[in-house]
């Protein structure tokens, strides 16, 4: 996984920790619920005061989308299952499929056309990207590169 995650030890639930969002500290607890075997978090604040209690962690689902507070994290937080083989979070499969993720994708980024060219383009969108702006058509000389070429041969002397 190359976002970053937040990872608790499933065993030892309900698990109580802190964690840095925002260059704030929050507190959270994950509970789970053996009967339907779902996961629940709650947020509270760095003075341990709750601002939002049991919410649901849901497949492919942002956390506290709704719920409008200026005093929750800016980063997205998303149950992400980078393999997209995960359709809800239970016991088994949270931390080893599925994980709670800073969601700091562009937009975009999941489009499988994005980089046809391995180019960085956060918008998908080739048009404005300028490729293809620079008119000047010169190339360069094999002389250019004698300086390199030498260079490659004296590290194959050492």
């Amino acid at each position: 996984m190359y976002r970053d995650t937040i990872q608790f030890n499933k065993f030892q639930l309900p698990e109580k920790f802190i964690v840095t969002l925002s260059g704030n500290d929050y507190e959270i607890t994950v509970n789970y619920n053996e009967v339907n075997d779902r996961l629940y978090l709650t947020l509270a604040d760095e003075n341990g005061e709750p601002l939002v209690t049991n919410e649901k962690l849901v497949a492919r689902e942002p956390l506290f989308a709704d719920i409008s507070d200026a005093n929750l994290p800016s980063e997205d937080l998303v149950m992400i299952d980078e393999t997209g083989k995960s359709t809800c979070v239970n016991f088994s499969n949270i931390n080893e499929e599925i994980f709670i993720a800073i969601d700091d994708t562009f937009t975009g980024e999941m489009d499988p056309d994005n980089t046809n060219d391995g180019v960085y383009n956060p918008d998908g969108d080739d048009t404005s990207m300028g490729m293809d702006d620079d008119d000047s058509d010169d190339s360069m000389d094999d002389e250019e590169f004698d300086g390199l070429d030498d260079f490659i041969e004296d590290r194959g002397d050492a």
